[in-house]
């Protein structure tokens, strides 16, 4: 028979071994969540370069579209995908059960396609695909990169980590940032990476800007992030839109999203220093880049800029508005 003091002791140790239960369920949990959400882009890429969506365990509902326009699994880049290389960039946010990836496929012609994916499973399905897809953007004088950069699969000390919040502040400066020319953001070792083309630190390239007559271009395509903002070497750049933050990936610092980049409807000519004023010919036509975008926030800064673009039309809807707000202030999902 129970004494009150047995009693409350009992309490005790049930209420002890209940929390560490619990404790113990919530870090194997997330051990798992990471495991388990780049086990669900393993098995879709798998699946999609065996051209056979069957494999994959789908929500009732999904959705999925790939460069904004709305796809039933099977079609699109089913039809195309055989194979995936070793170029490959994984993000997870267990918070949101969502995953991202960038990375190069080959398609059944032997032709190299560049392939932002990100997934969110509940329930054990995958209930959203969205993707952006773009050839290898590939420009006289450099190679492809042949491998992403370290610091983009690197965990960084927990101590040294930015809020959620303060993550998603840092990827709204770089925008913001680069449409007034300041890019006070960026770390000194930043690069930028568009469809697996090195565009910034690459003294190999010849950066793609118009030639003026009688002037040396400036080594444009060896400049850090910063130097090359703040040459207005963007200022064509109207504005960035729809900027959906849709995984933040805590322990590496990595910010993963898709976005519209609008050109060249507001500025047709940028004053570009040291070199003059560059126009578009009068026929150039405001155009849009739909863009997924990793972004390595670290510090407080950007270090890393991954990009998988494709061309779109001047501030082309996202193919998901009708889930969540079409604004650049909406950050979607529960990030608290």
């Amino acid at each position: 028979m129970f004494t009150r003091s047995k009693l409350v002791l009992a309490v005790m140790l049930h209420t002890a071994l209940v929390a560490t239960a619990s404790a113990a369920a919530r870090e194997g949990a997330e051990d798992c969540a990471r495991a388990c959400l780049d086990g669900f882009v393993g098995q879709y890429l798998e699946a999609l370069t065996a051209r056979d969506p069957a494999r994959l365990r789908l929500g009732s509902t999904v959705r999925y579209t790939e460069n904004g326009a709305a796809v039933q699994p099977g079609e699109g880049l089913w039809k195309s995908a055989a194979s995936l290389t070793d170029y490959r960039i994984h993000v997870a946010d267990p918070r949101t059960g969502q995953a991202g990836f960038i990375g190069t496929l080959v398609q059944t012609d032997g032709k190299l396609l560049m392939l932002a994916l990100r997934l969110k499973v509940e329930g054990g399905a995958i209930r959203e695909i969205e993707t952006v897809s773009g050839p290898p953007f590939v420009l006289p004088g450099a190679p492809l990169m042949a491998a992403p950069r370290p610091s983009l699969s690197a965990s960084v000390p927990e101590a040294r980590r930015l809020t959620r919040d303060a993550m998603i502040a840092v990827a709204n400066r770089n925008f913001d940032g680069i449409v007034a020319a300041d890019g006070s953001h960026f770390a000194a070792d930043c690069q930028r990476v568009e469809n697996r083309m090195a565009m910034s630190g690459n003294p190999q390239l010849d950066y793609p800007i118009a030639t003026l007559p009688g002037r040396d271009k400036p080594r444009f395509a060896a400049m850090g992030c910063q130097q090359q903002v703040e040459s207005h070497l963007f200022d064509t750049l109207d504005s960035v839109d729809s900027r959906r933050f849709l995984v933040l990936d805590e322990e590496r610092q990595l910010v993963f999203g898709f976005f519209m980049l609008n050109w060249y409807r507001d500025t047709l000519c940028n004053e570009v220093r040291d070199y003059g004023r560059v126009c578009r010919p009068e026929s150039q036509q405001p155009t849009g880049l739909r863009v997924a975008e990793i972004l390595n926030v670290a510090g407080g800064k950007v270090h890393d800029v991954e990009v998988v673009f494709s061309y779109a039309p001047y501030q082309a809807p996202s193919g998901w508005e009708d889930i969540e707000p079409f604004n650049r202030d909406v950050v979607i999902g529960d990030q608290s």
